[in-house]
């Protein structure tokens, strides 16, 4: 990374009890699988992948999630979502659960995802498809027949997260919270 940069995303940070119940529906059910299991404490819902910012941005990116954080779209309401599937992403060979794409969740993405183009910023993925990563370096694609994990999601904060490496070879990142904001 380059020096004065951090590597950036806008996310939905999930409760400690909806954490430790994938965990356990996790470690349960798909244990046997190969690959690298996602720390608990790393689990959450990107809204939008920011990449490397400057630090000349930092400011001007702040006052842009202000924005998105007073619009009267959430105006005293709550971003919900439910667990929906279990998937794969092939190329980033990532396990994950799907999450339902509800009207407010979908809309704070939309406004999350402008900030890139604000910040003249790459968006790296073309189609939003909102999930909580389960397991890395998953190389299988065959069904996995097992029922996911029935909870209801509920957000009234998002936030902007740093990405740290690990000094630790094979250690997975850190997922920091730089700056909230209120919905």
């Amino acid at each position: 990374m380059s020096q004065g940069q951090s590597r950036m995303f806008i996310g939905l940070e999930l409760d400690k009890t909806t954490k430790l119940a994938i965990n356990h529906w996790r470690e349960t059910h798909l244990s046997f699988l190969p690959g690298k299991p996602v720390p608990m404490e790393n689990y959450h819902i990107t809204l939008s992948f920011l990449g490397h910012i400057p630090a000349s941005k930092m400011e001007s990116l702040d006052l842009l999630l202000q924005k998105v954080s007073e619009s009267n779209e959430f105006s005293r309401s709550l971003v919900t979502a439910e667990i929906a599937e279990l998937g794969t992403f092939l190329k980033p060979q990532v396990l994950y659960l799907g999450v339902t794409k509800t009207d407010t969740l979908m809309t704070l993405a939309k406004r999350c995802r402008s900030v890139n183009n604000k910040l003249s910023l790459p968006q790296h993925h073309s189609e939003y498809r909102p999930h909580i990563s389960l397991c890395r370096k998953h190389l299988e694609n065959t069904p996995i027949d097992v029922q996911t994990p029935k909870l209801k999601l509920r957000f009234d904060q998002f936030h902007l997260f740093e990405s740290v490496s690990s000094s630790t070879f094979g250690k997975p990142p850190s997922y920091i919270k730089r700056l909230s904001y209120t919905l």
